[in-house]
């Protein structure tokens, strides 16, 4: 749970809103068990031991009269699984990603289909994703759809800033890679806008490398990870996602709650659910660039457009919102432990 992606953040969420009738606790199967994200008083934050892990989740069930599992990424299926079995612990495998997502893991797609068979329901992001599980694996758990929930803010669109930001955990899938190769459009047509890319991870040398080769230094800046997040989303003008493959984009929510301008690529399951193409941002075909650089240099070039984006992006908002979002999570753990 130290890590602070969307699956943690997530799963800080799920277990702060069932805190109050429930009694939740979270296992980390690595760091010290310290959260990220905030959590209640009432949630209890426990790292496990680094060896018989299954085991030590199976006492831990027994011993704490547990109802149910969560298994809040599908990998983590093999532990949630095995350690509940002779027990009366029902299983909720959580797929954070997609179907097709196997992590550049040969074992994965196997890990993935346990799952599917052996929890006693299994939660996805997106209804196309549902469909994915359905036509691929015969006899599968039942299938729900519960998305991610959208924070409510108070939106004050600023249409005299100038910055373009990115936020996410700095990977090959993300494809900030193709940032600098964008912003040297961009930037050439509006060389005082500013790019700026919020996260860590494993590519940012790589990142670094390639906006120095660019000469983008002076538009695109790397600002690494900031736990508050609100004053970056209020004092940009656009958001922008060139990732390749998601489940159901946290970051795509939040700047829609902040009512930001959203430019992404259109891939498999994610951003179409957010997005409404030339209404409230535009979806660019995956990898494409130049398509990607034409449409930020639309935007900026009609203030305008940008407030009109900005206005609806809060209007279809209702889908995201948290109440909704519990009361399904509710419904199914009454379903499985009736």
């Amino acid at each position: 749970m130290s890590r602070q992606g969307g699956t943690e953040r997530m799963t800080a969420f799920l277990a702060n809103a069932l805190s109050g009738d429930n009694t939740v606790f979270v296992l980390s199967l690595q760091g010290d068990g310290i959260s990220f994200f905030p959590m209640n008083n009432t949630v209890s934050c426990l790292p496990l031991p680094q060896k018989f892990q299954r085991s030590a989740i199976h006492k831990f069930l027994l011993e704490n009269d547990i109802d149910v599992v969560i298994n809040v990424d599908t990998g983590m299926a093999i532990f949630g699984v095995p350690a509940a079995l002779g027990l009366k612990t029902r299983v909720i495998t959580w797929e954070h990603s997609n179907y097709y997502n196997n992590w550049n893991s040969k074992w994965f797609p196997h890990i993935r289909r346990f799952a599917a068979k052996n929890s006693d329901a299994l939660v996805v992001l997106t209804s196309r994703d549902r469909q994915n599980y359905k036509e691929n694996i015969a006899n599968c758990c039942p299938i729900v759809t519960i998305s991610n929930p959208m924070e409510r803010h108070d939106v004050n669109y600023s249409i005299s800033s100038k910055t373009i930001l990115s936020v996410g955990h700095i990977s090959k899938l993300k494809r900030f890679d193709l940032i600098p190769e964008i912003g040297k459009i961009v930037f050439q047509k509006y060389p005082d806008w500013k790019w700026y890319i919020c996260g860590d991870g494993s590519e940012k040398a790589l990142l670094k490398e390639k906006i120095t080769e660019c000469g983008m230094q002076n538009n695109i800046a790397l600002l690494g990870t900031i736990k508050d997040m609100e004053d970056m989303y209020r004092k940009a003008s656009i958001y922008v996602m060139t990732s390749e493959m998601e489940g159901l984009p946290m970051v795509l929510l939040e700047a829609k709650s902040y009512g930001l301008p959203i430019i992404s690529f259109d891939i498999m399951t994610g951003p179409a659910e957010i997005v409404r193409d030339g209404v409230n941002g535009y979806l660019v075909e995956s990898g494409d660039a130049e398509a990607m650089a034409e449409r930020i240099c639309d935007l900026i070039g009609d203030a305008s457009k940008r407030k009109s984006f900005a206005a609806a992006s809060i209007i279809d908002s209702e889908k995201f919102n948290e109440e909704g979002i519990i009361e399904r999570w509710e419904k199914l753990f009454a379903s499985i432990t009736k």
